[in-house]
């Protein structure tokens, strides 16, 4: 293994992409991205053409028709674990139902593992779902399979993403212990310059509901007239220095200014979560789909950091190159594992504008 390239990844429970496109700024090329749902799939397809694509229950897939690969990315439902549907799952026995079945599709995971022994794998979920009654025998099963496995709770603005999002992510490495790895925390970024305050539906706070108005009134209060708010009771308001706290499929983050509010626009949505200018959605995905599919995303900055490291471990010799991923520039020689870490650390500190990553050279 002598450089990025020559590693290849499945993308499972592809979604809007956020996995995909971490793998890709982190070298690896995408051969194969698979969904149930056929919106994200064509989603994925806009922004990553060469990739082969899957649209089908992913309990039902035949694994041995995949193409060989090395790194499994998978982020199965996190509905049924995250603290949103708790309400629901207590009040209703459907909504357990319907979160069992969702819970269920992690074991995707352990069955594509056992038919293709790919050399490292990588899941993202909600912290809880190491609450699940059987994420234990989740990870035995994995275990058993030949994977050291470790378990890290990342936050998203430790690695350029102007969301504290906290995810899990469980990695392991095929035939080996579990996995140490280096990643290289950065300032956070705050949400502020994600704002177009030209773009938007915008609407008089004076015409807002007795609970909005006093929710604006309460974050003015604590952070001044221009900040964030959300549609959640008791929501005290977000300084625009600041990163933006989880975005959600719910679609309740709004934009203060004065006397006017909106709610934030699909594209500084897609920027809180770490997605480039470029990315675009279908046509045919409403605001509704767009911000649901954003909110159940992998922020790309901080599955790139855990991939390149991943892949490192799968190359521990190889020279790593300093790319910003902002141009696509290289911006160092080929040169040893830690001396490129030093450089990136270096450059994120001095540059915040800038978006290094050392992978592997080519």
């Amino acid at each position: 293994m002598t450089d990025f390239e020559q590693l290849r990844a499945v993308d499972l429970f592809a979604g809007w992409g956020g996995f995909s496109l971490a793998a890709e700024q982190a070298g690896l090329r995408v051969v194969l991205a698979a969904n149930p749902w056929s919106l994200p799939v064509e989603a994925h397809q806009l922004n990553h053409p060469e990739t082969a694509h899957e649209c089908q229950d992913l309990r039902q897939m035949d694994w041995s028709s995949l193409p060989e690969y090395d790194v499994l990315l998978a982020s199965p439902a996190c509905q049924g674990h995250s603290s949103a549907g708790r309400a629901a799952r207590k009040f209703s026995i459907q909504a357990n139902k319907r979160h069992d079945a969702l819970r269920a599709t992690a074991w995707a995971v352990v069955d594509c593992a056992e038919v293709t022994r790919p050399r490292a794998l990588v899941v993202e979920n909600v912290p809880e779902f190491r609450d699940w009654d059987l994420y234990d025998l989740w990870t035995e099963a994995l275990r058993r399979l030949g994977y050291g496995l470790v378990e890290l709770v990342l936050t998203a603005s430790d690695f350029g993403a102007p969301q504290r999002r906290r995810r899990l992510f469980v990695v392991g490495i095929l035939g080996a212990d579990a996995p140490s790895l280096e990643l290289t925390v950065r300032d956070e970024r705050p949400i502020g310059p994600c704002i177009d305050w030209d773009e938007g539906d915008w609407r008089p706070v004076s015409r807002a509901s007795s609970a909005v108005q006093r929710r604006i009134a309460d974050a003015q209060a604590n952070h001044g007239p221009r900040c964030l708010s959300q549609h959640v009771s008791g929501h005290r308001g977000i300084s625009l220095d600041e990163p933006i706290r989880t975005v959600t499929t719910q679609d309740g983050w709004v934009v203060v200014d004065g006397d006017r509010y909106r709610p934030l626009t699909v594209r500084e949505t897609a920027r809180a979560m770490g997605f480039p200018e470029e990315y675009i959605w279908p046509e045919s995905a409403g605001r509704r789909d767009t911000i649901r599919g954003l909110g159940n995303a992998v922020c790309p900055p901080v599955a790139r950091e855990l991939i390149a490291a991943v892949a490192g471990e799968l190359a521990p010799s190889a020279q790593r190159e300093v790319v910003d991923v902002n141009t696509g520039r290289r911006v160092s020689l080929p040169m040893p594992a830690d001396e490129a870490q030093a450089v990136v650390e270096h450059l994120s500190a001095v540059d915040p504008n800038g978006d290094y990553v050392a992978r592997l050279a080519a």
